[in-house]
């Protein structure tokens, strides 16, 4: 696990009633995460119990949630229902259950939020969100509010550890938020996803060692981006019958263009240039020349990236203020480096 997440997940073994924010990009692997630390907790065996017991589950909206858990129609549906199914007959309510009723909603209602307040952790995976989501986001994050209000039945019995799995490009304006302790998952180096890769793969081909470190800061930290760039990659050297042995750094920045590249940046570049895609375009190109090549000097960076001088100090001023890149003066000139170089 990710330094982080390691240490959260220590964290939470003395923790009761923490509300906690997962945030990370999207796709940088806070689904795996939150499986990870679920995993962690159940095998820490305490005085009281043979594991700290937990539930994780992707949100849907509360009305459709706990239907779908009952018709296994969601990943969690065979444990919840195993444990739910548990609890009804420790009642003697299963056949009434069938029966139906305002009374008998009220009922599963009951047990299902005793199934959760029995719980030392709940992990929820919320969806991704585009910026045009936000209503559905806040919408969303009120009936999770709700539900943790009502796993707290009084400070003695603060009931069970949330953890929440956000989207980093999301996590503002909204009163929840600043109930959470955050905790960010940082986008991996791209020596940790070559590492990755070879675990797996034993070596670095049908790459060159160059070419996959390309793929990988391409990436930017962002693991699903990391498989997707390798597809694209494999795509367009089958379609060219060019033999795989072969794939080269060249190849890679064929089949991964600048503009697939903004593409996904959308979500993080967006907030700083909402009204032109050009700068978004030119910001991603700006970006990957710096961690191709290292810290650069301003006067070059406009001539090798065909940006006049007036528009890359705007550039930069934006890049800069929101702490993507960093100008250190040197003589006449400024140095323009990555606030978090992945080299």
């Amino acid at each position: 696990m990710p330094a982080e997440v390691d240490h959260l997940s220590n964290q939470l073994q003395s923790l009761h009633g923490a509300l906690i924010g997962l945030v990370g990009f999207q796709g940088v692997g806070k689904s795996s995460a939150l499986l990870a630390l679920s995993a962690g907790l159940r095998e820490r065996k305490t005085e009281e119990s043979q594991g700290l017991q937990t539930i994780s589950f992707k949100w849907r909206r509360s009305s459709d949630l706990f239907r779908s858990l009952m018709e296994y129609d969601h990943e969690a549906s065979v444990e919840f229902r195993s444990e739910y199914e548990h609890k009804l007959k420790g009642l003697s309510i299963d056949r009434a259950e069938r029966v139906g009723g305002a009374k008998i909603v009220r009922l599963r209602k009951y047990i299902w939020h005793d199934l959760l307040r029995s719980k030392h952790t709940i992990f929820i995976d919320m969806p991704d969100y585009s910026k045009t989501d936000r209503r559905l986001m806040a919408k969303d994050l009120e009936e999770i509010y709700w539900l943790w209000n009502s796993l707290r039945l009084t400070d003695a019995t603060p009931g069970p550890n949330l953890v929440l799995a956000i989207q980093k490009e999301m996590f503002s304006g909204h009163f929840f938020f600043d109930k959470m302790s955050m905790i960010e998952l940082k986008p991996l180096q791209p020596n940790q996803m070559v590492e990755a890769y070879v675990k797996q793969f034993k070596a670095t081909k049908p790459f060159t060692n160059d070419a996959l470190l390309t793929v990988a800061r391409m990436s930017r930290g962002i693991f699903r981006r990391f498989l997707r760039y390798i597809s694209l990659t494999l795509d367009l050297v089958s379609a060219k019958s060019q033999p795989r042995g072969q794939i080269d750094t060249v190849t890679v920045k064929k089949a991964v263009t600048a503009e697939r590249l903004a593409e996904d940046m959308e979500l993080q570049l967006v907030e700083l240039f909402p009204k032109h895609s050009d700068l978004r375009l030119q910001a991603v190109r700006l970006l990957m020349h710096l961690e191709e090549s290292g810290p650069t000097r301003q006067s070059q960076l406009g001539e090798l990236l065909g940006i006049e001088p007036y528009a890359m100090n705007r550039l930069l001023t934006k890049l800069e203020l929101h702490r993507y890149v960093v100008r250190e003066r040197e003589g006449a000139d400024k140095l323009v480096r990555l606030t978090n170089p992945t080299k």
